[in-house]
Parts: C-alpha cells; sequence; structure tokens
C-alpha cells in the first residue's frame, strides 16, 4: 500500500502549490480581483479543485493496495498493475470513484492551509519591516 501512497502525495503537493501560484497570478492579471483574502480564498479554491483531480486516481490506487489481501489473496502486484486493471475493467471513470468525497475533504483543507500560508507570509514581512 505504502508504495502507491508515495506518488499520491508527490503529485498533490506539486498540484497544490502549482495551481495555486498560476490561479493567483492569472486572477491578478483578469484585475477582478486585487491582492488580499479574496484572491487567496478564490485561488486556493481554484487548487483544491485541480489538487483532487490530480490526486484522485493515485487515491483509488492507493486505496485498494491497502485494501486488498495478502499472499495468494493479493488482486495486484504493485500500483502500475493496479493503475492497469482498474482502466481496463472500470474506464477512467474507476480512477475518479469518490473525487465529491474526495474534493469535500481536501477543498477545504486546502483553502485552510493556503490562506494560513498566505498570512503567515504577512506576517512574517511586517516583523521584519518593524
Amino acid at each position: 500500500g505504502v508504495d502507491g501512497a508515495v506518488p499520491r502525495v508527490m503529485v498533490g503537493s506539486a498540484a497544490q502549490l502549482a495551481s495555486y501560484e498560476s490561479a493567483k497570478r492569472n486572477l491578478k492579471e483578469t484585475g477582478w480581483i486585487q491582492e488580499g483574502i479574496g484572491l487567496h480564498f478564490t485561488a486556493s479554491m481554484l487548487s483544491g479543485l485541480v489538487v483532487t483531480t490530480c490526486m484522485n486516481p493515485f487515491d483509488v490506487v492507493s486505496t485498494r493496495l491497502y485494501n486488498q489481501g495478502h499472499g495468494a489473496l493479493r488482486k495486484y502486484s504493485g500500483p502500475v498493475d493496479c493503475f492497469r486493471k482498474t482502466f481496463a475493467a472500470e474506464g477512467l471513470r474507476g480512477l475518479y470513484k469518490g473525487w465529491t468525497a474526495h474534493y469535500a475533504r481536501l477543498g477545504p483543507h486546502t483553502v485552510l492551509s493556503l490562506i494560513f500560508w498566505e498570512q503567515t507570509k504577512l506576517l512574517a514581512s511586517r516583523m521584519r519591516g518593524a
């Protein structure tokens, strides 16, 4: 199971940071939202959607690997085998099972984490200038 969890975390972290910074930059360029908590909230909501979409297939694989039997009861030899078998049996939809529940958990987590991060950066900047 752990061999399916490591790629999940790598993909999630990369998608979160890259999509947040891109969303923030693009939203500022439109001129609709200025720097501040509104921008951070909107960009982090968009980032949550991206993270969930990128991470869900890895979440499905990780869960299936953790829940499979041991020894002769094993269904998958590893993450790649699980991806292949899931896609062959269920198609792309099989890799996105539980997406809504996943977003219900990751969306708020992403928003809170990134807003906290931005506020911490702002506080640190003020403390340096004081």
